[in-house]
């Protein structure tokens, strides 16, 4: 489980997050990133009704959460983050989904993990993520 010092729940905090942070996205997540003051990182989720009812919106926020807390140093801190989920999200598994939060995190900067998108020679890669 996420600790509570990582997560993002207050609704003006939220908003913040909206209002000044610009954007990244694929076709099944959004990804808001704002630099704030301090060191920590803290990570807000917001699943659709769209997406389905709240045991399968819960499942989704659970395996969002479990996919940051496995990745968390890898995450530049002084962040605020906030990952937003579109409907197709349902039709992804787990390592799909951590590829796009992965690619989404990367696209954004706020990424610091290991070099995983070199091969064996040294060569740039395509990004991973899912896009259709």
């Amino acid at each position: 489980m996420l600790k509570k010092e990582y997560r993002l729940r207050k609704n003006a905090d939220f908003r913040k997050v909206y209002r000044s942070a610009k954007s990244v996205s694929t076709r099944y997540l959004v990804l808001y990133p704002k630099a704030r003051k301090g060191d920590g990182i803290r990570v807000g989720f917001s699943i659709s009704k769209k997406v389905g009812k709240a045991n399968v919106r819960n499942y989704y926020k659970r395996r969002l959460r479990e996919i940051v807390r496995h990745n968390l140093h890898r995450i530049k801190p002084g962040y605020d983050l906030i990952i937003l989920t579109r409907v197709p999200v349902t039709e992804l598994e787990y390592h799909e989904l951590e590829k796009n939060v992965k690619y989404l995190l990367r696209k954004s900067g706020v990424w610091i993990g290991e070099k995983d998108n070199k091969d064996n020679n040294g060569n740039t890669k395509k990004d991973a993520a899912v896009t259709d």
